[in-house]
């Protein structure tokens, strides 16, 4: 009797439920020849209806285990995993936590073989919203951040490029990891697994990192880089650093203004920066002209870029796709316009006014029209205090430069501006006096 017919007599014979799990666990024992494997599964789910889910399910659970333990090639079992997962669809209905186990192995053994975008794309087929089982907050977290870790293994921000095998382009994995993010954020705070929840924080950095939202990817990596440094688990000294490294990237890439201020105090106070023997010299370098607001040299960018602890991700370099040399950065890149507007900022605590001429000289712009460009656009967004005088072609720098005004200085001002206008309007007060009163003394003047 063929195994077909065997499975098909043990459905339809008349015996109790136990004696039929019974019965198909000793026909599914022997068989270690991934077609027999095949038949038995899909013989099993036809029969299904005679069988009932009692006996169903924790035979297909048996075959899962069978097929996952079963020495075989990997290739072997990838064929009886994917062939399981198809088998299911029919009535995934019925086998919902079955068909979320057999993901479960097919994406470990993709994420063995480095096939992170196949693994992702697995686990993002189970369900974690049914009707049919008890989902825990936990599992749903486990997966998601699973899947958040397969997503980005293969987008790392060094080199964010459509590779030609790839299923979903990278861009598009962005956005998946991203609103994947934003599905997960409540249920992380209710889960009780402090390694997902590190995972979790590390995902985001990388994707704000990506997104170009750089002081949130700056705040996310400072914050990795305290965690487990006071003893508890987490990331290891090397890898704190490295957090911090990206903090300080992050920082040099943020838009110039009061909100990055804010954050280079912080970065500035953390005394690992300072360390001569803590393996961030660059960074404190680089940290220090950040923090002063010190003109940044091209070579100074350039020394960044090749020795920081965690270089600065490709795609922040490139603008056009051009082929770079080691160290360069295209124009008007993330980083070539973070550079501009940063000294653009510097310039306006050495100068108190400077023609827009003269500033694109400074700044390393082809025309004055770029130069006033960029002032403009920080004007506008409140990052730079400044007037521009578009006729003559200069920017008036408030408060800047070594002759500018400090803060004292200008409420001394304010208020010498305002006994000034006091005595003014006394004086015009005494004048429409003498006029009420002796009006010929007025026409005689």
């Amino acid at each position: 009797m063929s195994l077909q017919d065997s499975i098909t007599s043990v459905a339809s014979s008349s015996v109790p439920q136990p004696d039929k799990f019974n019965a198909l666990q000793s026909l599914l024992t022997p068989l270690d020849n991934p077609s027999d494997l095949q038949t038995y599964v899909t013989s099993v789910l036809a029969n299904a209806p005679s069988l009932g889910l009692v006996v169903s399910r924790p035979v297909i659970s048996s075959y899962i285990s069978r097929i996952v333990d079963i020495e075989c090639s990997q290739a072997d079992k990838e064929v009886l995993l994917r062939h399981a997962l198809t088998a299911l669809q029919p009535t995934l209905v019925s086998y919902e936590e079955q068909e979320s186990v057999v993901r479960e192995h097919l994406a470990s053994l993709y994420e063995s073989q480095s096939r992170s975008i196949q693994a992702a794309t697995i686990l993002r087929g189970i369900k974690l919203e049914s009707g049919q089982r008890v989902i825990s907050d936990d599992y749903r977290v486990d997966i998601s951040v699973r899947v958040l870790r397969n997503l980005l293994e293969e987008v790392d921000t060094d080199a964010i490029k459509d590779d030609e095998d790839d299923a979903v382009p990278a861009a598009e994995r962005i956005l998946l990891a991203e609103d994947l993010i934003n599905k997960t954020a409540a249920l992380i705070l209710k889960s009780s697994n402090a390694i997902a929840k590190l995972h979790f924080k590390l995902a985001q950095a990388r994707v704000f990192d990506a997104r170009k939202r750089f002081l949130e990817a700056c705040a996310k990596y400072y914050e990795l880089s305290h965690h487990g440094s006071e003893g508890e688990a987490g990331i290891d000294a090397d890898d704190r650093l490295a957090c911090l490294s990206a903090a300080v990237s992050c920082a040099l890439l943020a838009p110039a203004g009061p909100a990055r201020g804010r954050m280079l105090a912080s970065l500035a106070k953390d005394e690992r920066v300072k360390d001569p023997e803590g393996g961030l010299p660059l960074e404190h370098a680089m940290l220090d002209k950040l923090f002063f607001d010190n003109l940044l040299p091209a070579e100074d960018v350039k020394a960044y870029i090749l020795g920081s602890r965690r270089k600065i991700p490709k795609s922040h370099l490139i603008s056009r796709g051009a082929q770079l040399g080691e160290g360069d950065y295209e124009q008007d890149s993330v980083l070539d316009r973070a550079v501009t507007e940063h000294n653009l900022l510097a310039a306006s605590k050495l100068y108190v006014n400077i023609s827009f001429s003269e500033l694109a000289e400074l700044l390393g712009l082809g025309s004055g029209d770029a130069a006033e460009g960029y002032a403009a656009k920080m004007i506008q967004e409140r990052r730079l205090r400044a007037v521009i005088d578009r006729v003559d072609g200069i920017i008036y720098f408030q408060g800047g430069g070594r002759g500018g005004l400090d803060e004292a200085e200008r409420e001394n001002l304010k208020s010498w501006d305002a006994e000034i206008l006091g005595v003014c309007l006394q004086v015009e007060d005494v004048v429409s006096l003498i006029q009420k009163h002796y009006p010929e003394f007025v026409v005689g003047v």
